[in-house]
Parts: C-alpha cells; structure tokens; sequence
C-alpha cells in the first residue's frame, strides 16, 4: 500500500483553505498534517509535509513560496491579487522546487481559456472584445486574476496593447467610456463565487464564451488535483493546464 501524501494548508481558517482541509481529510491517499494560519505560521510546521496548498493573502503567498524553495517542497498556490513583484518571487522559487500557480483551478476555467485563445487568434482584432467578471462583495483584487489572465491570452493573440488598448471600469457596465477595442469591468456584489463572460463582437456577428462557478469547491478540488500532481516533479512554474494535461 502506498503512503498518503502529506499535506499543509497555508490559509486554512479561510474561506477556500477550509474547503481544501476538509476534502484532503475526506481523501484516501492524502493526510492533513498541518494547518497554517497567523497563530501557525508555516514555517513552524513546513517540515511535516510534503507538499503546501496556499490560499493565504498575496504577501504571505510569495513570502510561503520561498520558504518551500528554502525547505525544498512543492508548492501549490491558488491565491490571487499576486503584484509582478511577488509573482517573480514566484519565479525564482520554481527554479528549486515545483510550483503550480493559478488564479483560478477550475477545470471550467481552464478550458475557457484554451477558448478564448482559440477565439482570440481567429477574430481579433477585427471583432470588439468585452470581458465581463462579477464576484462576492467582499472579493477585493479587481480585475479579478481570472479576468487578467483571459486578458493576457486576449492580447497575446491579438497584438494590441495593455496601455492603450484596453479600457478598466466598475460597476456600470453599461458601456465603456472610451472606444477602445478591449474593455474589462468588474462586479462586486452579493455572494457571487464567479462568474466570467467574454463577448466577441463586429458588425455583422458575435459570440460568447461563459463560465458560471457555483459552487467554491470547483476550486478547491482543483488545488487537491495540483497537491497530488506536483509531487515527484521537476522544479518549474507550472499551470492548471499542466495538471489537467490540456
């Protein structure tokens, strides 16, 4: 019989890291062997697992990835709103260690955006695009890391600009302020999981790609997925799309 795999959850008090810890306690072939939070701080008990899932704060997350790389363990981090500061802090603890890092670990997700990259390199730029992404009142990165990413596959198939190609606004989607070709708005409302809309549009047609997120444990089965991936891996900075094989 194989030995179940040992896991820590960074952020285990919080809202998805208690999903995590409930699912991995729930599984056959993981244990749960730590529960980082402020009063546990990860560095107490890193040396326990064999792998960390964190779902803290963007601080702690970049700050939790270097400690892996300083104690050698893989390291699955789902935590969004990450500056380009802290994701190269990211970077540099993958040149150690495996690291899988997603803004969003939704299998739905994932495809979407293999999607809108498909969708991307065959109308833009001549058709208009609109993302749409809307969340719990109490989400507080914006645009939502999903959104971002949807953005950043958007622009690489397109050839336009982030600084003058894209509009971001909030709250009144009714229409951007400004004839720009991309535009990204932002809900905040209620106890929305997630939802993501992206509208292609030109004179004569359009599509749209949708994913609806109902319920929080998509994510958190995503980052159990990734714990029991990533471990025997090579160091790299690796995606749910590597986990998944898409």
């Amino acid at each position: 019989m194989n030995p179940k795999t040992n896991v820590i959850v960074a952020g285990a008090k919080g809202r998805m890291g208690s999903i995590i810890s409930r699912l991995v306690n729930d599984s056959g072939d993981l244990a749960l062997v730590a529960e980082a939070e402020k009063d546990t701080p990860l560095e107490t008990v890193i040396d326990k697992g064999d792998v960390v899932v964190d779902f803290t704060v963007h601080e702690a997350a970049a700050v939790n990835a270097a400690l892996a790389a300083r104690h050698h363990k893989p390291i699955v981090i789902g935590t969004t709103g990450l500056s380009k500061g802290e994701e190269e802090i990211l970077k540099k603890a993958s040149s150690s260690i495996p690291v899988v890092y997603s803004s969003n670990m939704s299998i739905g997700i994932n495809v979407m955006w293999k999607l809108v990259e498909l969708a991307s390199r065959v109308l833009a730029p001549e058709f208009k695009v609109d993302i749409v992404e809307t969340h719990h009142a109490k989400k507080l990165d914006r645009p939502s890391g999903t959104a971002k990413k949807i953005l950043e596959v958007i622009l690489a198939q397109s050839g336009w600009k982030l600084d003058k190609d894209v509009f971001f606004y909030e709250e009144e989607c009714g229409g951007a302020k400004e004839p720009r070709p991309v535009s990204v708005c932002s809900f905040r409302k209620g106890d929305v999981v997630g939802d993501h809309v992206v509208h292609f549009t030109s004179a004569g047609e359009s599509i749209e790609i949708t994913h609806h997120a109902f319920k929080r444990e998509i994510f958190a089965k995503g980052a159990v997925a990734a714990a029991r991936w990533i471990v025997g891996k090579p160091p790299g900075l690796y995606g749910m799309t590597d986990v998944l094989g898409i």
